[in-house]
Formats: structure tokens, C-alpha cells, sequence
């Protein structure tokens, strides 16, 4: 027997139908929870949960799996460049140096194509589709790597990193949205970090093994063959992601609300066409498209919908926080210039470093995968406040070391610096590579999500171009100071994610907007509510609560305010 009840969300008090918690709450039917979303729960509980092995997920691992080829192209990058920069005959075909202004405007320029492709990124993956942005960014990732490939000299060479670094990004816009649109919110935290973090470490791990490998040859097929197999994956991602369903909040957007139910039904549902589950989603996303239609001005070169209002200005320092001010740490200085530190601290063989850098890779790759599976148990919050801390008492030593190198250290000392940078790229890996794409994508709404990542690859292709640019210059002119500044920052970093990081954990995308129309965002994100839940059934009231406390607390079914309900007549239960 069930009853009516009112708990407030939002501004607002919503109507919910309540089931009478039974004899089975004491048989051990029902159990206590403490959950974020209570909708999503009554949702989850009501469907009898959502299995690895259902129909439904084994449909959408292979999904996840080619899509990740994406960010794959883009860890095949940061490692190519880094391993081939160990290449003597790299260095003496083009005739440039491990370090300074003219390596450094060869890295660079990949970052210039990233800006450039920022302002194509948003209208492809809004206008065309998300299967659209993918598969023209692979197109010119193919394209640059033949130019790349064939290069008779630097300036050929560059202009293929170009092209490269445009078609990343284009691609890297719409295929992290893509995997956080069509994810179970139960499973979003998993198949967004694994998204990022297996599809950049596989990547990274074929290029620094097959850089080890070429290394050992004469001759300048000793860096061609590795560019050219940067290639395969932006080949296969073109010609397959096609046969993939579109993202059905993209599909919704456009006005095909049938095709986007019958994703969720095949794809979330189990094919049950009255799955709860399902129900939710779209109730909520209807219901957002409706309200970001009113807002929408179709200009998609026009980025001011991103400031239009407080909430959204802070989703923008959101974005900036964790893509841009985590480039100025020193992960990007160990990713491209391992070898130039390796040679300050007098380790100099290009074999060796060409292992070491392969071996970091390995490091990395097994920490971030491993990270992936506790994104959702640990939140988003608690691995950027563990991941800042720890990879800044890394710095410490680090730091150390290399102020001592300059006077010329025992090699044994060397090592131990590389030790330093193993356990670094651990602590990145496993604490902040699952949420590289995966957070941006949450904190946005679904009319602004590839407007707003777009504008967070233009910021970070700024902050890249000025780091890859800078650093070597840096190193060569002061040295062992350079880590000193990552150490500062490290630290400032801490303190401004500790203020500022707004939990996404357990959240339906559609409800986070609650969450960032509250006065204190960060603390109402981490609000928590004990509920009892019975397999079937759905939610039942705590067996302690009275008729003026149903158990619910502030849940969040409606991401709207009061107003825009009122202003629609929308009537909301479950």
C-alpha cells in the first residue's frame, strides 16, 4: 500500500508516490542505502538494477571500445613525439635539437591545429551529429599522418602535425560527449574514465614499445614507421563509427525522440519497453531540450550562451580548473620531454631512454585503468584532491634531484629521480586520466556540452602551445628551477580544487543542473540520503520516518527551478 508525499527539490516541493515500507524491510527484502540521486534509485531498484552481464551492457562494450580509438590517436601522439624526440636520427634528419625554440615550435604547432580545430569542433558535433565530429576529425588525422609520413623536411613535417592536432581535437570533442550520452548514469564513471584512460594509454603503449623497437634502426624509417601507424586507428574509427547509434540526447535535440527511446529501450533497458530506467531519462531530458530550446540562439559561433548566467560562468572556471591550470603541474613537461630531463640528470643513452619513457608508459597505463573502477566508488572530488596532492609531494624530491644534478650527480641518484617520475605518472594516471574527459563532459548541460568542450580545447591548445613551447626553453636557460615553478603551482592547484570541485558522482546528467543552480554547488553536491529499497519495488520511506520526513531529503528528480515548472505546468511523479 503506497501514499503520497512532498519533499522538496530544488525550490520547490514535488509530489512523489511513496510505497509503505513493509515486513520485508526486517526479512531482509529491503535494505537502507545512502544515495545521491533518489529518482535515479527508486529508477535503478524498480529494474531490478543494471547487470555487467545484461543484454544490454554486453551491447554497449563494444561501443565503448571502438569509440575509445579516439583518444587513443591522442595518446599515440604525446608518446610518439616524446620517444621520438630519444631519436639521434630524427634530430639529425631535421636538424633540430632536443631542447629550445626551434623544438619547441615543433611541438607546438600540433597545439596551434588543436585551436584552430576548436572553433570546427562544436558545430560539428551539434549540427551533424556526434558520429559526424568523429569521423571528420579521424579524416584529418589520416590525412596529416601521410603528410607527416612523407615529410622531406621540417616545414612538411609541421604542417602534418598540424592537421593532426586539428583533427584531434574535432574528434576528441564529439567522442568523450558521445561515450557520456549514451552511458548508464550507473555506469557513466566507469565508461567515461575508461573512455580516456585505456583508450590514451593503449595508444601511448604502442608508440613508446614500437619507438623502442625502430629506434635500434639506421636511417630515418626509424621514426617514419611509428607515424605512420598513428593512421590505423583514425582509418578505422572513419570507416566504422557509422554503423554505431547516434547519441540519443543529440537525437532529442533534433527532434527524433522515437529513435532515441528505442536506444535506450535496446541499449539501457534490456528491451523493456516500461523499464524505469528508461522512463527517467527521457522524462528528464525532454524536459531540459525544452528549456535549453527557449535559450538556444543557433548561432553556433556565438560562445556567450556559455556566461549567460552565474551558474554557467562557473561551470566555465570549472572547465578551466581542471583542463587548463592541470597543464601547468609538469605533467605535460614528463610527457613530451622525458628525454631532455633524462639528459640533465646524465642519463644519455637514447636506448635507455627510449626503455625508460616505454616503461613509464607501462606505469602509467596499468595506474589509470586501475583508477577507472573507483571513479564512481571514491567520486570525481575526492581522486583530483588526492591525484593534485600526491603527484606534488612527488615534485619534492624531483625537485631536489635535479637542483643537485647540476653539479653533476651519481647516476644512481639519476635513477632515483626516475623513480620519482614513475611514481608521478602513477599518481596522474590512477587519480586524474579517468577524469581528463569524462568531468567536463558531467558539469555541462546538453545544449552547451560541445560548445563548452570546444572552448575547453581552444583553452587548453593556449595552455598546451604555451607549455610545450616554453619548457624547453625554460629548462635550457634555468634549469633545475623550472620544476620549482610545477612544485608552486602544484600546491596553489590543491587549494583551488579543494574550494571549487563539484561532486558528479551518482548523478543523472539532467540533475547536476540542480546541483549548479544552488547558492553553494560544491556543498549541495556532496549532500547524501538514506533510503530504503526493495528489489521491484522501488523506494520505500525510512521505517522511522514520519509523515513530515519520507526519507527523501532534497533528492533530485526535477534540475529545474521553481519558476521554469511553473512557467510550463510541468507535473512531476514517479
Amino acid at each position: 500500500m503506497g501514499y503520497n508525499t512532498f519533499h522538496t527539490e530544488g525550490d520547490m516541493e514535488v509530489e512523489v508516490e511513496v510505497e509503505e515500507a513493509d515486513q520485508s524491510a526486517s526479512s531482509g527484502m529491503a535494505k537502507q542505502a545512502v544515495v545521491e540521486n533518489v529518482a535515479l534509485a527508486n529508477a535503478l531498484v524498480k529494474d531490478g538494477g543494471y547487470s555487467w552481464t545484461s543484454p544490454s551492457s554486453l551491447k554497449l562494450y563494444p561501443i565503448i571500445m571502438l569509440i575509445t580509438l579516439n583518444t587513443a590517436m591522442n595518446g599515440y601522439d604525446g608518446s610518439l613525439m616524446s620517444s621520438m624526440n630519444a631519436m639521434p636520427a630524427f634530430h639529425d634528419y631535421f636538424n633540430v635539437g632536443k631542447q629550445g625554440p626551434a623544438t619547441g615550435l615543433l611541438f607546438a604547432i600540433y597545439t596551434v591545429g588543436q585551436l584552430i580545430g576548436s572553433l570546427f569542433a562544436a558545430p560539428a558535433a551539434d549540427r551533424l551529429g556526434r558520429r559526424f565530429g568523429m569521423c571528420s576529425g579521424a579524416f584529418f588525422i589520416v590525412i596529416g599522418t601521410i603528410i607527416q609520413a612523407t615529410s622531406k623536411d621540417i616545414g612538411q613535417f609541421m604542417g602534418g602535425r598540424f592537421l593532426i592536432g586539428f583533427g584531434v581535437t574535432v574528434g576528441c570533442t564529439s567522442g568523450p560527449i558521445y561515450v557520456v550520452e549514451v552511458s548508464p548514469p550507473s555506469m557513466r564513471g566507469l565508461f567515461g574514465g575508461l573512455y580516456y584512460s585505456f583508450g590514451y594509454c593503449a595508444g601511448a603503449l604502442v608508440a613508446s614499445w614500437t619507438c623502442y623497437g625502430t629506434g635500434k634502426m639506421l636511417g630515418d624509417w626509424s621514426w617514419r614507421i611509428p607515424v605512420i601507424i598513428q593512421a590505423f586507428p583514425a582509418a578505422i574509427i572513419s570507416c566504422t563509427v557509422w554503423l554505431l547509434p547516434e547519441s540519443p540526447r543529440w537525437q532529442i535535440a533534433n527532434g527524433q525522440r522515437e529513435k532515441a527511446r528505442s536506444f535506450f529501450v535496446e541499449y539501457h533497458g534490456n528491451g523493456n519497453e516500461d523499464s524505469a530506467i528508461v522512463n527517467l531519462q527521457m522524462e528528464e531530458i525532454e524536459r531540459e531540450t525544452n528549456y535549453d530550446k527557449e535559450l538556444a540562439n543557433n548561432r553556433w559561433w556565438d560562445y556567450r550562451p556559455l556566461f549567460s548566467t552565474r551558474d554557467r560562468c562557473f561551470r566555465m572556471y570549472l572547465l578551466i580548473l581542471v583542463g587548463v591550470f592541470n597543464k601547468f603541474v609538469g605533467g605535460a613537461v614528463i610527457s613530451y620531454y622525458l628525454p631532455v630531463i633524462l639528459d640533465n640528470i646524465g642519463i644519455k643513452s637514447a636506448n635507455e631512454q627510449l626503455l625508460i619513457n616505454a616503461l613509464n608508459v607501462v606505469f602509467s597505463s596499468v595506474a589509470s585503468v586501475f583508477g577507472c573502477f573507483y571513479v564512481d566508488k571514491f567520486g570525481r572530488r575526492n581522486l583530483y584532491l588526492w591525484g593534485a596532492l600526491l603527484t606534488g609531494l612527488c615534485y619534492i624530491p624531483m625537485n631536489v634531484i635535479a637542483a643537485l644534478a647540476e653539479g653533476h650527480v651519481a647516476k644512481g641518484t639519476g635513477y632515483a629521480f626516475v623513480a620519482f617520475i614513475y611514481l608521478y605518472g602513477i599518481f596522474f594516471s590512477c587519480c586524474w586520466m579517468p577524469l581528463q574527459t569524462l568531468y567536463p563532459a558531467e558539469i555541462l548541460p546538453n545544449d552547451i556540452r560541445a560548445q563548452g568542450f570546444a572552448f575547453q580545447e581552444l583553452m587548453n591548445g593556449l595552455a598546451s602551445f604555451i607549455n610545450t613551447y616554453a619548457t624547453p626553453i625554460a629548462l635550457q636557460r634555468i634549469g633545475w628551477r623550472t620544476y620549482t615553478i610545477f612544485l608552486v603551482l602544484h600546491f596553489i592547484y590543491l587549494g583551488m580544487l579543494w574550494w571549487s570541485i563539484v561532486e558528479t558522482k551518482g548523478r543523472s546528467l539532467e540533475e547536476l543542473e540542480e546541483i549548479f543552480s544552488d547558492p553553494h554547488p560544491v556543498k549541495k553536491s556532496l549532500e547524501k540520503h538514506k533510503i530504503v529499497l526493495a528489489t521491484g519495488q522501488g523506494v520505500k520511506r525510512k521505517p522511522s520516518s514520519n509523515v513530515n520526513d519520507d526519507g527523501f531529503g532534497n533528492g533530485g528528480l526535477n534540475p529545474r527551478s521553481k519558476e521554469y515548472l511553473e512557467k510550463h505546468k510541468i507535473v512531476q511523479a514517479t
